[in-house]
């Protein structure tokens, strides 16, 4: 499918919808929107939703992805991150075979050590450092696994869990969707074996994520509820960690119901995880930025998600970040209010708001599909030419 960077994802859309000879009508009755909101987000009028995205990607047998103009190849390749897919890729196809070394490998103590390290990197957003770790220690993890026995062969297959984790954040962030699966499904295996509730949580949590993008909300809602009822009771090395899982999947049960549009779903979600943020406080257990703040931003995320904008731009004056905070999620708050501003008419606020993510996350900031849509919508909203919108336009490649 032929991509340009100028056209908006109403415009993907469109273009999409006439290659499959449809017509607005059609493809409205076939993802379940109205007529009208689907002609304003064609022509730009109106924002395309997380939600629409979704039901139009499924009615038109395409990936979100494919909406939203991703993978963007031309910007990749300009900060070589297109080179440190493949070798990930190729690390990806072993995860279970031992490996025909000469020499045995590092202690796990030191690949742990590692892990951690690229595990830091991505809360951070910090995406090329860690790809280009990321093919090695999965097969030094692949190798320990099967060379120790124990404890180090239990801590192998937790290592090995965490990598898998992170090649699904680098790969959903750049629009490998496909990638991303095999990710997912390579922790599934690793997850039971590294013998940690939070690991096997984890899945749950991501597999919820994947029915963003395909519309499966009923899905997505059965999987988290599904993974908390496993989780009760379980005893774990963390628990403190346990409960900050069990907060997050409330979270991802709360994006989901934004995404049904049920307000009153969302309430009881946010509720719960608030309560959960009280007793727990801010902690980084998993590898999750948990806590007060965390439900904070989600709120915000998903007052966006419900187009109610004047709401999240609310919602955002009560965020605080605690120092050290995790990068990646502060600048995706940035991103969404961003969006919030730019169909609330605050033009200037909406630009600031993007620099802030830029400063906070500039790889995430720059391959996010917020970004282009947010920078698009400024930009045909100008009426005189701004300096600063057209630096950061091309920044980002457009």
């Amino acid at each position: 499918m032929p991509q340009s960077h100028e056209e908006h994802t109403g415009a993907r859309i469109a273009r999409t919808r006439r290659e499959r000879d449809l017509t607005q009508q059609g493809l409205a009755m076939r993802a379940n929107v109205s007529k009208s909101l689907l002609s304003k987000v064609e022509c730009g009028q109106r924002p395309a939703s997380p939600s629409l995205i979704a039901a139009c990607a499924r009615a038109l047998s395409v990936t979100t992805s494919d909406l939203l103009g991703q993978p963007y190849t031309q910007e990749l390749r300009r900060e070589r991150l297109d080179e440190v897919i493949q070798p990930i890729r190729v690390s990806m196809e072993n995860w279970d075979i031992p490996l025909d070394w000469q020499v045995p490998a590092r202690p796990v103590a030191l690949i742990r050590a590692d892990m951690e390290k690229v595990l830091v990197q991505r809360r951070q957003a910090e995406y090329l450092p860690m790809a280009v770790d990321l093919p090695a220690l999965i097969d030094e993890c692949v190798q320990a696994i099967h060379t120790t026995s124990g404890e180090q062969r239990r801590q192998a297959h937790e290592c090995l869990a965490w990598a898998f984790r992170c090649v699904f954040t680098l790969a959903w962030s750049f629009g490998y969707v496909d990638l991303a699966t095999v990710a997912l499904q390579r922790l599934d295996w690793a997850a039971p074996r590294a013998d940690e509730p939070g690991l096997a949580a984890m899945y749950g949590y991501l597999r919820a994520q994947t029915t963003l993008s395909s519309s499966r909300y009923d899905l997505g809602m059965r999987v988290v509820d599904s993974t908390l009822r496993d989780l009760a009771g379980q005893d774990a090395r963390s628990p403190r960690g346990l409960a900050a899982m069990a907060g997050v999947l409330q979270l991802r049960a709360a994006v989901i119901a934004g995404r049904m549009k049920d307000p009153d779903q969302v309430e009881a979600r946010v509720t719960e995880a608030r309560e959960l943020a009280r007793r727990t406080g801010e902690t980084a257990a998993y590898g999750v930025g948990w806590g007060p703040t965390n439900v904070g931003v989600h709120a915000v995320a998903i007052a966006c998600d419900l187009e109610e904008y004047d709401q999240a731009v609310q919602l955002a004056d009560g965020v605080r970040f605690p120092k050290r905070w995790d990068r990646s999620r502060a600048g995706h708050h940035w991103l969404d209010l961003s969006r919030a501003n730019v169909w609330t008419g605050n033009a200037a606020q909406a630009l600031t708001c993007l620099q802030k993510a830029r400063r906070t996350a500039p790889q995430q900031t720059r391959y996010h599909p917020t970004t282009r849509e947010t920078v698009i919508a400024l930009r045909s909203r100008e009426r005189s030419r701004s300096s600063e919108l057209a630096e950061f336009s091309h920044w980002i490649g457009l």
